[in-house]
């Protein structure tokens, strides 16, 4: 699946294998201190997964059987039933590679599939799948959670105490309290400073765009980067949604519904403003720039390399393909963008930014195309046809990069 040559199986058998440092995940940690079991497969699948609600109403589905009053079973046979029509898309393709890589399942999931899938499925969930086992299995030595800067971190706390096989780090969102009126910035640092002392590396921030330059909003964002550069954490600008676009599904169904998209405001002008702001006093952070929207990629990846500086290699990275450019096109418009513009090496890889935890598949799924990316480059002639650099490329994008970008 998705490997296009030998050269490419050879590359792909050298990381397959590899740890999966997830540095940016919505996962609760309190699942993973509790080792939550599933009742079913609607539970561990269907959910809490907004990218099968779209597919699901973009197939026809009505509402009560994607998060409405239908019973798990009923829901987990509306999804079966549209797979079919989804082939090539990759909530298909994951799919099918969670299927096979948790239940050993190979058979394609359809109406007609589905029933015996969801039986085999569930004895299989019932004989003591969990969190932790899951984990295990997917070779998980990192996630990244998403935190409120005022939640307390117990579970954090606790799984650290419990000296946890997978280390799990509480990531600061400021988010909601940067659009008050008045930003109580002494004690976002008092938070900021408390997340730093349970293990914190990084913090994120899901905005349309960087706010102008002058507002309360922008000033505070500034800040924070200037306490991430003095803790040496690093700031996760995901630049682009535009949220909740269906109101009147959005009254029944609530936020992260599969209601938001693409917005089109203009990001790169205002990313650069927000970066020289902190360049001109060097208190610029190590920065990940994710971007929802195709139009400005290249601007954005060319944008952040006059702000590159030593002695971190790829300090501001253009980060993994994010949530509706999670794809194969996707993937490779990335990994193209890096490697023409900036240096690919220093690639920190992917994440799964998700709530599920059959969504370790996605790293495979990223593993597959850049091995193939790697050598159809080089059978070209567009990169050296030199195996063991190849492999060693692809080795440090997969896991080695990130590692040492997060001091781990």
């Amino acid at each position: 699946m998705l490997l296009t040559s030998p050269l490419a199986e050879s590359i792909y058998a050298s990381i397959k294998d590899l740890p999966i440092v997830d540095y940016h995940t919505h996962l609760p940690a309190d699942e993973v201190l509790n080792d939550h079991t599933f009742a079913d497969l609607w539970e561990l699948w269907l959910k809490h997964d907004h990218y099968k609600w779209r597919l699901m109403r973009g197939c026809g589905v009505e509402e009560k059987f994607v998060t409405g009053e239908a019973s798990p079973y009923e829901k987990f046979l509306a999804f079966a039933s549209i797979m079919p029509l989804s082939i090539g898309n990759p909530v298909y393709q994951w799919a099918h590679m969670e299927l096979e890589a948790v239940f050993g399942i190979t058979d394609l999931l359809s109406a007609e599939t589905a029933p015996a899938i969801w039986d085999q499925a569930n004895a299989q969930l019932a004989k003591g799948i969990s969190v932790n086992s899951l984990l295990k299995q997917f070779n998980v030595e990192l996630i990244g959670t998403t935190d409120d800067p005022f939640d307390s971190l117990d579970d954090h706390q606790s799984l650290v105490e419990r000296q946890h096989a997978v280390k799990v780090l509480p990531t600061y969102r400021p988010d909601p309290y940067l659009l008050q009126d008045e930003i109580d910035l002494e004690a976002l640092k008092a938070r900021h400073d408390y997340f730093h002392e349970r293990g914190c590396k990084m913090s994120d921030h899901g905005i349309a765009q960087i706010p102008e330059k002058g507002t309360p909003a922008f000033n505070a964002l500034v800040e924070i980067a200037k306490w991430n550069h003095e803790k040496d954490w690093v700031m996760q600008l995901h630049l682009g949604p535009l949220r909740n676009v269906n109101t009147r599904t959005f009254e029944t169904s609530g936020r992260d519904s599969g209601l938001d998209t693409m917005g089109s405001w203009a990001q790169t002008d205002r990313l650069i403003t927000f970066l020289d702001e902190l360049n001109k006093t060097d208190q610029l952070p190590k920065t990940i720039v994710y971007n929802l929207n195709p139009n400005e990629s290249a601007a954005l990846c060319c944008g952040i390399q006059s702000f590159q500086q030593g002695p971190t290699a790829g300090k501001l990275q253009y980060g993994p393909a994010w949530w509706h450019l999670d794809h194969v096109p996707g993937i490779q418009e990335q990994l193209q963008l890096i490697t023409s513009l900036s240096a690919l090496g220093t690639h920190i890889g992917m994440l799964t930014d998700s709530r599920s935890f059959t969504s370790y598949v996605r790293h495979d799924y990223y593993r597959r195309i850049l091995s193939s990316f790697i050598a159809d480059k080089a059978i070209s002639g567009e990169m050296p046809h030199n195996e063991s650099l190849l492999i060693q490329t692809a080795q440090n994008i997969a896991y080695y990069n990130v590692k040492a970008y997060l001091n781990l």
